[in-house]
């Protein structure tokens, strides 16, 4: 009687898989879209706002060559490793998909998939943000002070650019 009482309920063991694969999802449209390889039209890439998307309004205030030398940048350094990196997920991708049939689960396993998917996506956030800071020290102090003065405009409107892009 007593197992019955600590037995878990179908149904939310089939809750828990969902939600788990769910998020399973979510993370690697997360690391796809950060790491994406390939092929595609650079010119809508641009239009997007690109890898500057990950530092938001400061990428935003930025003048469109400098967005762009920070896009340069980013890219040179994704070519020499993108592949290596994809290759990482991939298998990371196909250990969580391992864990998940696991019967019993191990949520500490798993978990510890995540963590390190999340520290590989890091790695290329903090990418970002050295690019921006090292754009923005070779600027001139007049450039800076101009940039400074977008930075605020922007947060004064939300964030949001409500003009075209500066050439």
């Amino acid at each position: 009687m007593d197992d019955i009482k600590t037995r878990t309920p179908k149904r939310v063991k089939v809750a828990l898989a969902i939600s788990l694969a769910i998020n399973v999802l979510v993370a690697g449209a997360i690391a796809g879209a950060v790491l994406h390889g390939g092929d595609r039209d650079r010119s809508s890439f641009d239009k997007r706002g690109g890898d500057t998307a990950a530092i938001g309004i400061y990428g935003r205030a930025l003048e469109k060559p400098d967005r762009r030398a920070i896009g340069q940048r980013l890219r040179d350094g994704r070519a020499a490793r993108g592949q290596e990196i994809r290759a990482e997920l991939g298998e990371m991708v196909r250990e969580a998909s391992g864990l998940l049939k696991q019967m019993p689960f191990d949520e500490g396993a798993f978990s510890d998939v995540l963590l390190r998917q999340q520290g590989l996506i890091k790695g290329r956030s903090d990418s970002m943000q050295d690019a921006l800071v090292e754009q923005i020290a070779a600027m001139s102090p007049e450039q800076r002070a101009e940039y400074a003065e977008r930075l605020e405009e922007l947060l004064e409107r939300g964030g949001r650019r409500g003009k075209p892009d500066r050439e």
